[in-house]
Formats: C-alpha cells, structure tokens, sequence
C-alpha cells in the first residue's frame, strides 16, 4: 500500500474492535460539534482526535505525509480568509483581526475533519461501514438502505483506490522525468487521464462483479446485536461535548 491515510489499516486496536454502528454515532456527533467554533470545543476535539490516534496506532508523520495536499489547500483557504474578510487591520498588514479569528477557526476545524475522517477510514472496513448504515435504516421500509450501504462502502473502497492509483501514476511519470515538464496542463493530463481510465475500468469491474454474484437487495442479512458496553463511549463524549459547549 504507498499510503495510509483514508485507507483500512488492519490493526488489533480497541478502536478496530469497537462496534462499527458507535464508531459511526461518535463520528457524526464529532462532526455536528464542529459547527460551532467554540474555542472550548475545538480544544476538546483537538485533543479527542489526538487520543484516538494514539489507540488507532497510527503513525502522525506519515499520515501527515500523505495529506500534504490537503494541508496546502487548508493553508490557502486559511489565507483567503485573513486577506478577503473584512475588519479592523492590524497595524500596516494587510489582514483583518476579523479575518485572522475566522481563518483559524476554519483550518482548526477542517484539520479536526480531516484527522477524525483519517481515523475512521483506518480502524472500519467498508464492509462494517455497509452493514451499520444497513441497520441504522433497517427501521424505514420505504429507504432503500442496502443499496446505500453498498453506495457508501464502494464509494469509501474506491477512494483509497484513486489515491492509490494517483501515487503509482506520479511515481510512474517521475521515473519518466515528468516532473521536469514546466507546462501545468500537460502535467494534469498526464495525471488525471490515467486515473480516470482505471477508475472507469474498476467501477465496470466491480459492475460485472455484483451481476455475476447474483446481487440482490431483498436477500437477508444478519448484522450482530448491539454490545450496550459499546455504548459507554458514546455518552462519555456525549457528556464531554455538553461539558465544554
């Protein structure tokens, strides 16, 4: 594998073990936290997601090492922010106080999204994933809940997949010397063509998979009854997120 972040990394940690159905609850209440830019909150987050790392098992460096791209971008939204937004200047910046406390905020958030994304993707398999959105929708008959289920978990598989496929590309043209081409469209091209062509040859893959298999939504599917020690998490961080609101 030529990355570890937003891909499954099997591990026997205590996250790895907790039921799939908690880690989803957990994740969406984390993510409901942060709309709210509460200095408080964004100080709990930052050190919940730090703890789960530390269980998760996984290796900051080489997480952030992946994520590059996505700290670039978060660097530019964060610079946007302290040059466009309006406000009192601080002495002869060009910069907002205003602006200054809205492009922390946003980046402070969106890094806490990014990391608690990284660490779901690496302690659930999308097959754990499939099955819990599976029974969370089990209760409405008129949803289609195994259809999105298997969405979901394809959607999450194929992820991992395309930045998979876009290392071994880069790589690839840089064994080519690619990386000495100055024009920036040709270096999209020969990029993003690559990748899509192998992204529609793995979705028509995955297609003819599911035909030959025989899928079918109305064949039944047992998902284990809900451990309540599982839970206890849940209402910890639920309490801890009332505590620092």
């Amino acid at each position: 594998m030529a990355r570890l972040a937003l891909h499954y990394i099997p591990t026997n940690s205590i996250l790895h073990r907790w039921d799939p159905r908690c880690k989803l609850i957990g994740l969406i209440i984390i993510t409901a936290s942060l709309l709210n830019s509460r200095i408080s909150l964004l100080i709990l987050n930052s050190f919940l997601l730090s703890f789960t790392f530390l269980l998760a098992r996984l290796s900051l460096k080489k997480v952030l090492k992946d994520l590059r791209s996505f700290i670039i971008l978060i660097s530019l939204i964060f610079l946007f922010q302290i040059l466009l937004s309006p406000g009192q200047r601080i002495g002869f910046l060009p910069i907002s106080k205003e602006g200054l406390v809205i492009g922390i905020s946003v980046a402070w958030r969106l890094f806490i999204l990014i990391g608690f994304a990284v660490t779901f993707t690496s302690i659930t398999r999308p097959k754990e994933l499939r099955d819990a959105i599976i029974w969370f929708l089990k209760p409405f008959p008129f949803i289609p809940g195994r259809r999105i289920g298997l969405m979901i978990s394809l959607a999450m598989k194929f992820l991992s997949r395309i930045l998979d496929q876009a290392e071994e590309v880069r790589l690839a043209n840089r064994a080519r010397f690619g990386e000495f081409c100055k024009n920036p469209f040709k270096k999209i091209k020969f990029l993003t063509l690559p990748i899509l062509r192998r992204s529609i040859l793995d979705a028509e893959e995955v297609t003819f998979s599911l035909a030959t298999r025989g899928y079918n939504e109305d064949h039944p599917l047992e998902v284990n009854r809900l451990n309540l020690i599982h839970l206890t998490p849940i209402f910890i961080l639920l309490g801890l997120i009332i505590l620092f609101y």
